[in-house]
């Protein structure tokens, strides 16, 4: 008979081991090394989210800047669920609270928890809130709400999801005459997080408003009703929670709703429910991205302790002991192809650029007297900056995401200089020709998969602030008018001489 309490410490480190092993062979990918970006230069705000993420990079860069080290903190983090999970759980059942952790860390949430994202610290930060506070509700005590609020902020410094977590927590407190007695520490709590908001929000007050821009603004460009939408996100609870746990709880659907009337668990109803409510709605006209998800999900883990019964939680641990097994035997494929094999793919030139790095940069060294180097977007650059050691900016008009390479190249500084704009696709004429004296393309193949090179000599800054730089300005730059402004880097950077205060945006 299974004795899920003993096997809980040994597959934790089992885990744990095979985390840091994924960690130290999968080379990083571009989002990973944007993120480097930003641990490299410090802040206190980053153009697309708060600063979490490049603070846990800076301080593992202090250490060294291998990607098992630069992941650790995801690993721990991730790590740190599964035992939380049982805490979380183990005054209501023990049994079942080890059962939950050992479901958890076979999940793919749990052994995928090796890459950098920003979520990875709204993760941690919001399993932590939720923790402290149901110990705090227990104990009654002011500074247990603290420390659930200090740990509120941090969540808030990591990614702006942190908000609907906060709204959950209002609704919960509104709702539950447990919560209302405790008024007084709840007000405690949302002070405690205060400081942390509060320095969010002035960055952005002297940043363009850069990540209230991208994350309320300009990221939805392309939102729009889709009957498909919907359905991907049904298909994302059906990953993450596994086909077999959705079957049994769509048979006792009729139930679930008397989970509200358990005091213990009434808690991480609110902090799933809230969320997902929210999600299932911009479903209608956005695409939902696994990582918005993840977030709340622990607490869905902790809910099948009370919808399922201790027989069928066994039952869905021995199906996850196969469902992580099959995502492992993929993830070895991908990473043991040869690079042949990757030729006749359409991903060829993404597997050269992610696995054989060092050699492409060797491919275009002869430049490198002569030309700055450069690529078309964030992710490609991001990758040649982090193996070649030195910054690889971004040219051109790219896209609303990822667009820190706006704070961090001066394009003035490069007028008259030469560029090499190294590509993935073919390059077109009219979206380099206009901004150099001088302009030639050519060709490399590496392992079967080719990339473009435009040789442009002579930068023209000036035309290309007046055509480029213009449109970015008008495009992802535009702050509501209703939003006090201190200072704005693109604007005073490149147009001095116009105003940078806030325009209307309807």
């Amino acid at each position: 008979m299974l004795n899920a309490r003993k096997a809980l410490f040994p597959l934790l480190a089992a885990t744990f081991a095979l985390k840091l092993l994924l960690a130290a062979f999968v080379p990083l990918s571009g989002d990973e090394a944007y993120f480097l970006i930003w641990g490299l230069r410090p802040d206190f705000g980053f153009y697309d989210h708060p600063p979490m993420v490049g603070w846990l990079l800076w301080l593992m860069l202090r250490v060294s800047d291998a990607e098992w080290v630069l992941r650790l903190p995801v690993v721990l983090f991730t790590s740190f669920i599964g035992y939380g999970l049982y805490r979380l759980l183990r005054d209501w059942d023990e049994e079942k609270a080890a059962l939950i952790a050992l479901i958890y860390l076979l999940s793919p949430m749990n052994w995928l928890g090796f890459i950098i994202t920003t979520d990875a610290g709204l993760i941690f930060f919001s399993f932590l809130t939720v923790w402290l506070l149901a110990r705090a509700l227990q104990s009654g005590k002011t500074k247990h709400f603290v420390w659930a609020g200090v740990a509120f902020g941090l969540a808030c410094l990591s990614k702006y999801f942190a908000a609907l977590l906060g709204l959950a927590l209002i609704a919960y407190w509104v709702a539950t005459p447990k919560a209302r007695a405790q008024s007084r520490n709840f007000w405690w709590l949302f002070a405690a997080a205060l400081p942390f908001i509060a320095l969010n929000v002035y960055w952005n007050y002297g940043h363009c408003w850069a990540n209230v821009m991208f994350n309320v603004f300009n990221r939805h460009e392309n939102a729009g009703f889709g009957l498909h939408k919907p359905l991907l996100y049904g298909l994302l609870h059906l990953y993450l929670m596994t086909p077999l746990a959705l079957w049994w709880l769509i048979k006792r659907r009729a139930d679930l709703g008397g989970v509200l009337k358990d005091e213990r668990f009434r808690l991480l109803v609110f902090v799933v429910a809230l969320p997902m409510a929210v999600f299932a709605l911009l479903s209608l006209v956005k695409v939902i991205g696994l990582h918005w998800l993840l977030s709340f999900y622990p607490f869905v883990f902790a809910l099948l302790a009370y919808w399922l019964s201790r027989d069928q939680l066994v039952r869905l641990l021995r199906f996850m002991r196969y469902y992580a097994g099959a995502h492992l035997v993929v993830f070895a494929v991908i990473l043991l192809m040869p690079m042949a094999a990757w030729q006749a793919t359409p991903y060829a030139r993404g597997a050269v650029l992610m696995l054989k790095t060092t050699e492409l940069l060797e491919q275009v060294e002869s430049y490198s007297n002569r030309f700055v180097l450069a690529s078309d977007g964030y992710s490609m650059a991001a990758i040649l900056s982090y193996a070649a050691g030195s910054n690889v900016l971004v040219f051109g008009e790219a896209s609303s995401h990822a667009r820190h390479d706006d704070i961090v190249t001066d394009f003035r500084a490069l007028n008259g200089k030469n560029i090499l704009v190294l590509l993935k696709q073919p390059p077109v004429f009219d979206r380099y020709g206009p901004y150099f004296k001088s302009i030639e393309f050519s060709e490399l193949t590496l392992h079967g998969a080719k990339f473009y090179l435009v040789l442009g000599q002579g930068f023209n800054y000036a035309s290309y602030r007046d055509q480029v730089l213009r449109r970015v300005k008008e495009k992802y730059y535009a702050v509501p008018a209703y939003l006090p402004m201190k200072s704005c880097y693109f604007c005073e950077r490149y147009f001095p001489n116009e105003t940078c205060w806030p325009q209307s945006k309807l």
